[in-house]
């Protein structure tokens, strides 16, 4: 139920451009849960000023202006924050990335199959992490690496083909069949910014996940000997 009222608020929100206080009135929903939802989509200084032009109440239009403005200053304090380990991890040696490729793969990767090294995620940054970790740690060929897709029904399916091609930097050719999932009851479907599905980075081989299986149980056993 939540997640179809969420779907519901992103929408009216983004294409109806409503305020906080007419999407509550459709969906008697409280204003501190659509604040959590609505995060990612303020409205612009000019639709503000467009709405208040049309008897909008001087209060809700302060309340989006302050919404608006706090929405700034934790971008701006998470740029500051950004910029602070940005310089600190510069300076980490090749050794780190490593350890932090060997860290994803224990939480992310395929761990089931001996002959299959396999990561998948929806978040772009780590599909690009993990694919270019391969290359300059396994020295796995680009060529030989291949891509799977799992999208919903409801989605420009050509659109988000190329949106990965563009991500992976991989051909059409090297990408298995795209996996189409149905629409359930309850689904939180709406196609936002940063929804593109679910991106599979695929290389079959046996000595290559051997290499990564084992160099992963060698980091847990060092740190857990490790005396601290």
């Amino acid at each position: 139920m939540k997640a179809k009222l969420r779907q519901k608020a992103i929408i009216l929100r983004i294409e109806n451009r409503l305020s906080y206080s007419e999407i509550q009135k459709r969906l008697k929903v409280p204003k501190s849960t659509l604040s959590y939802w609505l995060q990612e989509h303020p409205l612009r200084e000019d639709e503000i000023l467009k709405l208040r032009r049309q008897s909008w109440l001087r209060g809700e239009a302060s309340r989006e202006r302050f919404r608006n403005t706090m929405s700034e200053k934790r971008e701006e304090l998470e740029k500051e924050i950004y910029q602070k380990y940005r310089k600190q991890i510069s300076n980490l040696s090749k050794a780190s990335f490593f350890v932090a490729g060997l860290m994803l793969y224990l939480g992310e990767g395929d761990k089931k199959s001996k002959g299959r090294v396999g990561i998948a995620n929806t978040d772009t940054a780590v599909i690009q992490f993990f694919l270019k970790w391969m290359v300059d740690f396994f020295g796995i060929d680009n060529h030989n690496i291949r891509a799977e897709l799992h999208l919903y029904e409801n989605m420009d399916i050509e659109e988000e083909k190329l949106f990965w091609e563009n991500i992976t930097k991989l051909p059409r050719k090297q990408f298995y069949k795209t996996q189409i999932k149905k629409i359930k009851e309850g689904d939180f479907t709406y196609q936002g910014p940063q929804r593109h599905g679910t991106c599979s980075i695929i290389f079959d081989s046996v000595t290559k996940k051997r290499e990564i299986t084992m160099a992963i149980k060698a980091l847990l056993d060092a740190y857990r000997e490790m005396r601290v």
